[in-house]
């Protein structure tokens, strides 16, 4: 029956793909065209009609390696994505929205689409992954006509309508992204600003060569990090696509030590400026991608670059107070007068100074207006905060999901962080005006949601000091709600109770990854060293 029922679709998709994206791909060629026949004009049914990112081709493939017994080798693997990526991908435009998904970053993706789209695309997709495919009408109706037939889920019409509208094949975006040279210009020095939650931020430079391939580079980044001065050096690869599309991988120096440590083994995620000149994106290992470096990248220039304060927000009424500024290209005959704080306040000396570092002494009135502003030295400026009050604790992920693990499937851990928060010019908090200040000094505990009767927490895991929780071991098919608690060590509320801030965690069973079975697991990568077919 779904023998019949895919030659039945294959036939409409035929029928259908009488124009789209010639595929002139050799490989593509040989390799789909035995399914997806191809007309005079190169339109090849049902490839030909679509674009989509990197990771939606590689899906494809994947499927097309378990689910259709067709057999590639590992090159011809990262020929297909790279030309699919390339030749069929989306404009940096259509791209920067959905990046969150292939970051895997959690994100409410309620507000992404009508409630009929959120709810019948999203009860198995993330409509990040849904709406990075972008298709003719009719082949959105396909896809509804072959979910309805496999898995008995039925489209409404307002959600395919609403789904073809925000997705279609040929774009003004896409269009105008075609028409240039897509040549990535990636090679150099790069600036770097990152920051690894539970690690506090680094800084540092990046150098990207050339590997010998087109579109792919070696890369050799040293960072150092902000909070404890300690360096890491890390080298890897990566491939560009569409001129924009960074995907790599890279690892440290040494291996690393723990399940947290940022010396492991990432995979890098980021999106290149159409003008080349900065980057932006997400380095995530763990075996649910739950760690990861938040990193900025641009690109230096003769003039100085701020990267970073150390603190990022200095409360009012400070008579002194040491900030460290890190960057690139700074004088080395600075005066106080070369920095500006803003109003209110004052650079009292300068301890000290090099290219890349200068430290302040600083003092801020009790008058000083509060809220957003800039440090700025010469043409270069970065963002700071003044601030009178901590209003409240935010601990960060709000909610999040951590996972036991068993014989066979190892932790998903998460790191929790608390910060201060100032309610900002409305006074109300948890607004969008809110001021995030510096992270607080806590103890870490947690309790259950809800309990029948009192439990021993210590069969569910432990929080560290710095806020890393570790699931245990279990067996047990059991899920538990957990509030993960930052009582502040001396921050206040108004009345004089310690300043307490939360989070919600799910603390669940081990996820089911594929065990046994040979696929692509990355753009760059091949688990097995040759033709892949199912039931091998």
């Amino acid at each position: 029956m779904f023998l019949s029922l895919r030659l039945g679709l294959l036939a409409s998709f035929t029928c259908l793909a009488q124009s789209g994206i010639p595929i002139s791909d050799p490989t593509v060629i040989a390799k789909c065209g035995a399914c997806h026949k191809s007309n005079a004009q190169g339109i090849m049914a049902r490839v030909s009609v679509a674009r989509s990112t990197p990771e939606g081709w590689q899906n494809v493939l994947k499927q097309m390696v378990l689910r259709h017994d067709m057999e590639v080798t590992p090159e011809e693997a990262r020929a297909i994505v790279r030309y699919l990526s390339s030749a069929q991908g989306l404009a940096p435009e259509e791209a920067k929205p959905l990046m969150y998904g292939i970051e895997r970053r959690i994100r409410d993706e309620q507000t992404m689409g009508t409630p009929a789209l959120v709810r019948e695309c999203g009860r198995c997709h993330t409509l990040a992954s849904t709406m990075s495919w972008r298709r003719p009408a009719r082949d959105w109706q396909e896809i509804a006509n072959t979910h309805a037939a496999q898995y008995k889920i039925r489209a409404t019409p307002e959600a395919l309508a609403e789904l073809s509208k925000k997705t279609e094949l040929e774009t003004p975006e896409w269009k105008e992204w075609t028409s240039k040279p897509r040549t990535p210009q990636v090679t150099g020095r790069w600036l770097i600003r990152a920051n690894v939650p539970g690690r506090g931020p680094y800084v540092g430079e990046l150098a990207v060569t050339p590997s010998g391939n087109p579109d792919e580079f070696n890369t050799r980044a040293v960072m150092k990090s902000v909070r404890d001065g300690s360096i890491m050096q890390r080298t890897g690869r990566a491939a560009v696509y569409t001129g924009y599309a960074w995907r790599g991988r890279s690892k440290g120096s040494a291996p690393a030590a723990s399940a947290d440590d940022p010396a492991a083994e990432v995979r890098e995620v980021m999106w290149i400026a159409p003008d080349q000149s900065k980057a932006e994106g997400r380095w995530y290992w763990g075996q649910y991608q739950e760690f990861g470096f938040d990193v900025q990248l641009q690109r230096p220039t003769e003039q100085p670059t701020i990267l970073q304060t150390e603190p990022a927000a200095i409360k009012t009424g400070t008579e002194t107070t040491r900030v460290r500024i890190l960057g690139d290209h700074f004088p080395t005959t600075l005066k106080p007068t070369d920095l500006n704080f803003g109003a209110g306040v004052t650079v009292k000396s300068i301890a000290s100074q090099s290219a890349n570092e200068v430290v302040v002494d600083i003092a801020v009135a009790a008058d000083a207006p509060f809220g957003k502003r800039e440090v700025t030295l010469a043409t270069a400026r970065v963002p700071f905060t003044i601030y009178d009050r901590i209003d409240y604790i935010r601990v960060t992920p709000e909610s999040a999901l951590a996972a036991f693990s068993d014989s066979a499937r190892p932790r998903g851990y998460e790191q929790f962080e608390a910060v201060g928060i100032h309610r900002g010019p409305d006074g109300r908090e948890h607004t969008p005006d809110d001021l995030e200040l510096n992270p607080v000094d806590v103890n870490w505990s947690f309790e259950l949601f809800y309990a029948a009767e009192k439990a021993n927490l210590d069969v569910l895991g432990k929080l560290s000091p710095g806020g890393l929780f570790t699931p245990a071991v279990q067996s047990t098919n059991n899920n538990y709600d957990v509030w993960v608690i930052a009582t502040a060590k001396t921050e206040k509320e108004p009345g004089g109770e310690a300043m307490v801030g939360k989070s919600y965690l799910v603390l669940t069973v081990p996820m089911y990854t594929l065990n046994g079975r040979r696929y692509i697991r990355d753009l760059d990568r091949w688990v097995d060293d040759g033709p892949v077919k199912e039931n091998q």
